[in-house]
């Protein structure tokens, strides 16, 4: 005949589990904050991430679910717009003739497009993991997050001038 365990845990095993698992989440949580140390832009993205999560109320399915996604559509941002800054990397706005302006005018617009052409084609794929409200509330949520890093770059780091072309 089998014989069946029961365990039963005193109040000394939750104590010890507890503590386990708060351990191991601060363990967790040093070790990504040490390995991110000196790598800025991870730091913020890890950060967006978080404010996102919060701001559209992810559940834990829906952020398993919504980060590859999520991830995918901001590379894909990412290159457009790094493909168009790189094309006037070089280019000073003060300096360029009339058909060069009108050509970055061309190509701004361009790139633009491009970036509306990326989230249509994300918004179905967001909106079979989170809902029509989070999708919408995700909109404001990266602007919020934009919005709030310029404020903290230009507090420690004065108010220097945005760049050529407005970036």
């Amino acid at each position: 005949m089998p014989v069946l365990h029961c365990s039963i845990m005193t109040p000394h095993d939750k104590i010890m589990k507890r503590f386990l698992t708060t351990l191991l989440i601060v363990f967790t949580t040093l070790a990504a904050a040490w390995a991110q140390r000196g790598r800025p832009m991870e730091r913020i993205h890890a950060a967006k991430v978080a404010y996102i999560t919060d701001r559209i109320h992810l559940s834990r399915q829906q952020l398993t679910a919504f980060m590859p996604v999520y991830n995918d559509y901001e590379q894909e941002i990412k290159d457009a717009r790094h493909f168009f800054l790189k094309k006037y990397k070089d280019s000073d706005p003060g300096e360029v003739n009339d058909p060069e302006a009108r050509r970055f005018i061309d190509d701004n617009l361009d790139y633009q497009q491009k970036v509306i052409d990326i989230k249509r084609k994300y918004n179905d794929q967001f909106l079979k993991v989170i809902s029509a409200q989070q999708l919408a509330e995700l909109t404001l949520a990266e602007r919020e997050f934009k919005h709030m890093l310029i404020k903290r770059l230009e507090k420690h780091h004065g108010h220097g001038d945005r760049g050529r072309f407005g970036r």
